[in-house]
């Protein structure tokens, strides 16, 4: 299911870029790991900011492994998100899901130069 709200009609090309990136990472690593093939993508904008939540019901993790043991993936979707002033949470336990939630402010001060 995709859901979306307040989405500003343009985004500069480096946000849209990591958003892109740490959605396509976060149903990669959904479908890989979840055990379930339903998703929820949603994606709400404010004057602020804009965030981006991909959830799941499925086998889930414990978040202290969480940059650890399942660690590439939510890694890099971390880096890049740093290089556009944003921040990535990460909430999940075994058999409850896992839901990763990206917030990128959209008034700042410019972002660092972002490798492809």
């Amino acid at each position: 299911m995709f859901r979306d709200a307040g989405i500003p009609h343009t985004l500069s090309k480096e946000v849209s870029l990591c958003l892109f990136r740490v959605l396509q990472e976060g149903l990669q690593n959904a479908v890989k790991h979840s055990g379930v093939r339903s998703f929820t993508v949603d994606l709400q904008g404010t004057e602020e900011s804009i965030e981006l939540t991909v959830a799941d019901t499925g086998n889930g993790f414990e978040e202290q492994e969480a940059f650890t043991r399942h660690g590439l993936g939510l890694i890099s979707m971390r880096e890049r998100l740093q290089l556009v002033n944003g921040e990535l949470s990460v909430k999940s336990q075994p058999g409850a899901g896992t839901t990763i939630r990206a917030r990128v402010p959209l008034k700042t001060d410019g972002y660092r130069a972002m490798a492809g």
